[in-house]
């Protein structure tokens, strides 16, 4: 636990450029991790089915435009030990009429502090080193406290963020982003849940309500069978620097190597 806290002082007093959203990323974690020796093949996609009006970056090539924009993100995740996930991912995305290209990588380990249900409020921990590529920044790290709690069959998980880069070519601050949820264990198969995703910017210099983006996402989460989830949904833009909407799509499976498919851990906290 020393070197994560490390790593997030190292951070805070760090003073570079950061993404203030990454949409390879809308996922929401829980403060529980998978369980010892599961591994985890995911993808997550996105296809931003009305995009919002096309920045001067964008305009002038830069960056991708964003209506029509496809982006996935292919996933394995490891279960090092019953309090600590690993994972490697793989960016990919396809702007209209265009061919696939090549995104970024990712690393992350994510981690839980304490036995869940122990305390009132499960507490874990997330960071991520991240490799963009064709950006300004060559480097950038994320690191996020998790919050989660149950009342009965509904769960609030919260993941406030903080991102910057370690190697850029321009200097900024560290940066805020936030993802959280609420979902219903509806059945045994489905749960229903509301996701929410935003970014504010450079905490010493937020950015204006017209340039931020926040996004609401209505999402069914469902179980095909063991080992099998699926999480699919529309997001919705609730600013004016928002795309309008965002169709996502996630499929993960789970397994455990020469077991075939799996039910979740005991101490999963995926009700589906």
């Amino acid at each position: 636990m020393r070197i994560v806290w490390a790593v997030v002082c190292l951070l805070a007093l760090s003073a570079q450029s950061a993404r203030a959203l990454n949409f390879f990323e809308l996922e929401v974690y829980p403060a529980t991790t998978e369980g010892k020796g599961l591994h985890e093949l995911s993808s997550l996609s996105t296809f931003v089915a009305n995009g919002r009006t096309p920045s001067e970056e964008e305009r002038e090539g830069e960056e991708p435009i964003r209506h029509r924009l496809f982006r996935t993100s292919l996933e394995y995740n490891y279960g090092l030990t019953d309090k600590v996930d690993i994972a490697a991912y793989i960016d990919l995305q396809h702007e209209n009429s265009q061919e696939f290209e090549y995104a970024g990588s990712r690393f992350r380990m994510r981690g839980s502090f304490w036995e869940k249900g122990r305390f009132p409020i499960d507490l874990g921990w997330y960071v991520e080193a991240e490799l963009p590529h064709n950006t300004e920044s060559d480097l950038e790290f994320d690191v996020r406290p998790i919050l989660s709690r149950d009342f009965g069959k509904l769960s609030i998980d919260l993941n406030p963020g903080f991102e910057l880069p370690t190697v850029s070519e321009e200097r900024r601050t560290l940066e805020f982003n936030y993802s959280a949820r609420a979902y219903y264990r509806l059945s045994p198969v489905i749960a229903p849940a509301i996701e929410l995703y935003g970014g504010i910017g450079q905490i010493r210099d937020v950015d204006a309500s017209r340039e931020q983006e926040h996004y609401v996402f209505p999402v069914v989460y469902g179980k095909l069978f063991d080992g099998l989830k699926l999480a699919v949904g529309p997001g919705f833009g609730l600013s004016r620097g928002s795309d309008k909407v965002i169709l996502k799509a996630q499929i993960e499976w789970e397994f455990t190597v020469g077991g075939g498919g799996v039910s979740p851990a005991p101490n999963s906290p995926t009700p589906y």
